[in-house]
């Protein structure tokens, strides 16, 4: 006597196993989308940190510049500069701008991230005496987003 064949066998369809794999990737594709906007997102944010950094060290190097000399109130009003080892070099002098573009350490760099250094001065309208400084910090965006800026505004009274 033969054995009759049963009517159900046991296992997965295709279309189960299908369906099952097609889940899996939706799942980790959103995980993947998820970590590379978490990724870049703190990316951007280390580069405005590192941007903000630099600023101030701009920022002090005229604050200590301001009290040994008056080179920087010669500068015309709205004349980009930056500040390289306290000396003002103006933005505008291609051998001199190239200096203004600095890495994260502030050394002068023409490697990406580069961030861009510049000041502007113009006179207070509060009193006689007194300068303001514009120190703007500029760099392509990890984002892709374009070009992203940090700026700090500085008052300094002769």
């Amino acid at each position: 006597m033969m054995v009759g064949i049963k009517a159900r066998q046991r296992g997965d369809t295709l279309v189960e196993v299908l369906i099952s794999i097609l889940v899996v990737s939706m799942i980790l594709t959103g995980a993947y989308v998820t970590t590379n906007r978490s990724s870049i997102g703190i990316r951007d944010s280390q580069e405005h940190a590192e941007a903000l950094k630099l600023a101030q060290g701009q920022l002090e190097q005229l604050r200590a510049n301001s009290s040994s000399s008056q080179t920087i109130f010669t500068q015309a009003s709205g004349a980009p500069f930056c500040m390289v080892n306290g000396n003002a070099v103006l933005v505008s002098s291609q051998s001199d701008g190239a200096k203004c573009k600095v890495d994260r350490s502030g050394s002068p760099t023409t490697d990406q991230p580069a961030y861009e250094m510049n000041i502007t001065r113009r006179s207070c309208t509060v009193a006689t005496g007194c300068n303001e400084f514009t120190i703007k910090a500029s760099w392509d965006s990890v984002t892709g987003s374009g070009r992203a800026n940090e700026q700090m505004v500085y008052r300094l009274y002769k």
